[in-house]
């Protein structure tokens, strides 16, 4: 059975390497059961936003299936927001956020940006990866910070996942983050496999326009043929219903065909 777990996991070419252990198994029948309504709704939204965040990965030379972070995240929802002020698809606290370029004001707050928030992601994960070495470890410092990880280790004499997971030394929701990116990969990989229908969803593609003056979006709406709504659903950043009035060419998304 081994074997064929083994061969399996590897036929689905992970760039992240996935283990098969008790915890991961148990989040896979989580997802499987208890979790599946979200688990669907996670999959329909991410087939919206994996193909422009596996590029901005792939062009930061970093493992695409790290994508599935913002799966466990936020389920790829720009809107959503924690409990403690985390916000946007990659659940960027704010002064993370604003240490990776991304702008939070009055008018905008990038880190509902699925584009600009997955470039801080990117650099992010880099700079954690660079400072452990592990993907594990710098996926548990995601989840709890660089400082917290660097302690664990240092307390429990290894560099290895499993044995911070095996000691007190990190809280449960770090323990659980890596097993349950691992069974959210795996699922999202071969959805089918494990009941889930494949989604079809149209890809966020887009034009982009410059607007040199604070505009209402309603008239950008007008313009373009489309909805306000459509408007606001493709700046997901955009807090209010006009665009900044402090930027002078301020880069606006618009349906694809409508510059």
């Amino acid at each position: 059975v081994e074997e064929n777990i083994d061969s399996y996991l590897e036929s689905r070419q992970y760039q992240i390497p996935m283990i098969l252990n008790d915890s991961v198994e148990n989040h896979l029948e989580y997802f499987k059961t208890k979790g599946r309504d979200d688990f669907q709704k996670w999959l329909e939204r991410s087939a919206r936003y994996i193909p422009a965040m596996q590029d901005i990965f792939r062009e930061k030379n970093l493992p695409e299936d790290l994508v599935y972070v913002a799966m466990i995240e936020s389920g790829f929802n720009p809107y959503a927001v924690s409990w403690a002020r985390a916000v946007g698809p990659w659940q960027f606290m704010p002064n993370t956020g604003k240490l990776y370029g991304l702008k939070i004001d009055w008018w905008v707050d990038e880190r509902k940006d699925p584009i600009k928030s997955t470039y801080a992601a990117a650099e992010h994960l880099k700079d954690l990866h660079n400072l452990f070495g592990s993907w594990p470890l710098a996926l548990a410092s995601y989840n709890a910070g660089a400082g917290k990880v660097q302690r664990a280790v240092l307390r429990t004499r290894s560099e290895d996942f499993w044995d911070l997971k095996a000691s007190r030394y990190i809280r449960r929701e770090t323990k659980n983050y890596i097993p349950k990116f691992m069974a959210a990969t795996i699922i999202s990989k071969n959805p089918e496999a494990y009941g889930f229908t494949i989604p079809s969803a149209d890809p966020f593609a887009y034009d982009e326009v410059v607007i040199t003056e604070s505009t209402d979006l309603r008239l950008v709406a007008k313009c373009s043929g489309s909805s306000y709504q459509t408007i606001k659903e493709m700046n997901p950043e955009l807090k209010r219903w006009i665009t900044p009035p402090d930027e002078a060419r301020y880069v606006l998304r618009i349906p694809k065909g409508t510059r």
